[in-house]
């Protein structure tokens, strides 16, 4: 994973991994993402990452359904992004 990159783009980076390397990976991701780069993380795994994200956009069936910010989503919702993700995606 490059250190010096500005936008990093990870496609299912959780898939098919057991929970103690998701944590892994998660602390590696995070270890080398530096200040003023963005992340773009797609995922089925809503509630493994969902303590890292500043914004959310759920897509279904190529349409964007919700999009905003992760702790204004939460507030609005009263419930977690994976709570949210699992009434919005069925």
């Amino acid at each position: 994973m490059s250190r010096k990159a500005k936008l990093y783009v990870l496609d299912e980076p959780l898939g098919g991994v057991d929970p103690s390397t998701r944590d892994y990976i998660l602390s590696t991701i995070l270890s080398y993402f530096g200040e003023g780069s963005s992340m773009l993380i797609t995922t089925h795994l809503v509630a493994e990452v969902e303590k890292i994200l500043d914004e959310v956009i759920f897509i279904d069936q190529g349409r964007i359904v919700l999009s905003g910010s992760a702790d204004a989503l939460r507030d609005h919702n009263q419930m977690s992004i994976d709570q949210i993700f699992r009434r919005k995606i069925k």
